[in-house]
């Protein structure tokens, strides 16, 4: 007769320290729609966010990840996310920023990323709530989740829209 030893595993769950990207997907889709961005651009600008200063050349060897879409500068630049900073001087490039718009929409997104932020449940204030589409009352409900969670890491801080 043969003994079998069973052995016994323990595992420890550990909780991440940060959960930033739980929720990306509704806070990215969300803005997309709200703002009426493509996901890359969103991307790029998101990238460009975090540069505070770039010239044309900056933008380009980024926008290399994504798709071609030889218009995106020019289009991003005509509906208010980009202006120019500095117009070209000698050798020098002229340079661009985002706008004070676009700088607004950023730093709300790591808002809701850091739930200090929920995202808007009124129709007036968030498209998606008007539910035209089935993606867009599957999203509505991810929203309403999302905001429970927050409402919970964040019981003193109401916010009504």
């Amino acid at each position: 007769m043969k003994i079998v030893k069973q052995i016994q595993r323990n595992y420890i769950r550990r909780e991440p320290k940060s959960d930033f990207l739980k929720w990306w997907r509704v806070i990215r889709r969300y803005t997309c729609i709200r703002y009426g961005l493509k996901s890359p651009d969103l991307d790029i600008l998101l990238y460009l966010y975090s540069e505070g200063l770039f010239n044309y050349w900056t933008f380009m060897e980024y926008s290399n990840c994504f798709g071609w879409d030889r218009h995106r500068f020019t289009r991003l630049k005509e509906d208010g996310w980009i202006h120019v900073w500095s117009k070209k001087k000698d050798s020098e490039y002229k340079l661009y920023e985002l706008t004070r718009h676009a700088r607004h929409v950023f730093t709300n997104m790591y808002k809701m990323l850091n739930y200090q932020m929920e995202i808007p449940e009124h129709p007036t204030n968030n498209p998606i709530m008007k539910k035209r589409t089935f993606s867009e009352k599957v999203l509505a409900i991810s929203i309403k989740k999302f905001n429970e969670e927050v409402r919970k890491q964040n019981p003193q801080r109401r916010i009504n829209y």
